[in-house]
């Protein structure tokens, strides 16, 4: 069972839910520029001292009764609850082997052998709290861990709290932007981005990813990553992917045991910017079966002609499938851009892991429901229209053949995306409750338990 779906439907169930060309040095930001750098920055060192904190305590209960005992297994999955984003919590001996893994999901890793890593050989050889920089896991995704050692009368080894940290820092920055003219973007002092407003830039390398590699784009680059705080200009894509625009950015830096991250307050100069709505409107009462009825025309257009030419229609901002809030857009089977008429530079990007403020990966949902014949997806979008306010989209999706597949959305503003992170995360600690509940009695106690 895929704990991380079956969360992303419940969260649609309840919700019925940046970088170009430097200039010489600016002032700061204007307006709430600079409080709203103070917030996300104080917010994400409160992120990080907090993860710290149940870490420690877990070394401690490990250390009074062993790496391997239930005491420790129990307060580690508490710790899982109190931080509900988090993916994973390994126990880690001295000699650079698991012995405890939780949750269950990864019980298999429990005496592998990981010393040999060097976040393993850093660990042990420092022996004290650690930020890890991203990496591939042993778990199968790309994260960092917050580690703290465990000791006895001698060394014993460490714990360690896995996440992607995305899922952290949006937690802070998700609330401070949402509406504002502003965006934040975090990254690591090489170059990787930790987070963006923009989901699409997750990931990428300001040093090496082909779309950064203007020569004032990478003199900004080098400028932020090599100073703790400042301000410049610079231009990037808008948020809507649309056009390039002149950005005004200031910066500073967060970060605990070792790890330093640049924090990115950005606003557009262009002040017409937050005017532009890209064809996408309040919808009708009829809008959803208009749209249902525009993507199988699309869908029929696309079988009936070749792939380049249909793909050369869709793309056209212009042409006969761009009607007043609706456009068709198209996605190959494995979430790659085929067409976005108005984001046109997002063409051949890999979207499947991009998620929405809930953790819904709504790309992916896409390609799997055009993969079963079709039908919609919900999922929490900012809409250009309405200042970037997030508000609930309706996302109806058809396969053209087993290969790719065209859609079209509506937003839906008069349903409520208002659910802070409290809510979220408690549901979230629900699931994982009932997760744990399952692991430890079996399908049928829990089926039973449930069902009561």
């Amino acid at each position: 069972m895929r704990i991380t779906a079956i969360i992303a439907t419940l969260f649609i169930a309840v919700a019925m839910l940046g970088a170009g060309c430097t200039e010489e040095s600016l002032p700061p930001l204007q307006g709430a520029g600079g409080p709203v750098l103070q917030d996300a920055v104080s917010g994400i060192n409160d992120e990080l001292e907090s993860v710290r904190a149940s870490t420690a305590e877990d070394a401690r209960v490990l250390g009074e009764t062993g790496l391997t005992g239930a005491a420790g297994k129990e307060a580690i999955r508490q710790t899982m609850l109190t931080h509900p984003w988090a993916e994973s919590a390994l126990v880690i001996a001295s000699d650079g082997v698991v012995v405890m893994a939780v949750p269950d999901n990864y019980a298999d890793l429990v005496n592998k052998n990981v010393s040999s890593q060097p976040q393993t050989e850093r660990a042990t050889r420092e022996q004290k709290p650690i930020v890890s920089e991203v990496f591939s896991l042993e778990e199968g995704f790309s994260g960092i861990t917050q580690s703290y050692p465990v000791s006895g009368t001698e060394y014993l080894g460490y714990v360690s709290l896995a996440y992607r940290p995305d899922a952290l820092i949006g937690r802070v920055i998700a609330p401070l932007t949402n509406g504002t003219p502003y965006d934040i973007w975090v990254t690591q002092t090489d170059g990787t981005v930790l987070y963006d407003t923009t989901p699409e830039e997750i990931g990428k390398n300001l040093f090496s990813d082909p779309g950064y590699q203007s020569a004032r784009l990478q003199e900004a680059f080098t400028r932020i990553v090599a100073e703790p705080s400042g301000s410049l200009e610079y231009s990037f894509w808008d948020r809507s992917w649309e056009r390039n625009v002149t950005k005004e950015a200031e910066w500073g830096t967060a970060g605990i045991d070792g790890a330093e991250w640049r924090v990115v307050v950005t606003r557009s100069t262009d002040a017409g910017e937050q005017q532009t709505a890209i064809r996408e409107k309040s919808p009708a009462a009829d809008a959803a079966d208009e749209m249902k009825d525009f993507v199988a025309g699309a869908a029929l257009y696309a079988r009936e002609n070749s792939r380049t030419d249909a793909l050369a229609v869709f793309n056209n901002p212009d042409g006969e499938f761009v009607r007043d809030e609706l456009y068709i857009f198209a996605y190959d089977m494995n979430g790659t851009v085929l067409a976005l008429p108005f984001q046109q530079a997002l063409i051949g990007t890999d979207r499947s892991g991009v998620h929405d403020s809930s953790g819904v990966a709504y790309v992916y949902s896409m390609s799997r429901v055009a993969a079963e014949g079709g039908g919609s997806v919900y999922y929490v979008y900012p809409n250009p229209a309405n200042g970037y306010a997030e508000e609930l989209k309706l996302g109806y999706v058809m396969p053209v053949d087993g290969t790719w597949f065209v859609g079209s959305g509506i937003y839906l503003p008069g349903v409520g995306t208002g659910f802070d992170t409290h809510v979220r995360e408690t549901l979230v600690q629900r699931v994982k409750s009932a997760r744990d509940y399952a692991q430890e009695h079996g399908r049928e106690a829990a089926c039973a338990a449930f069902n009561d």
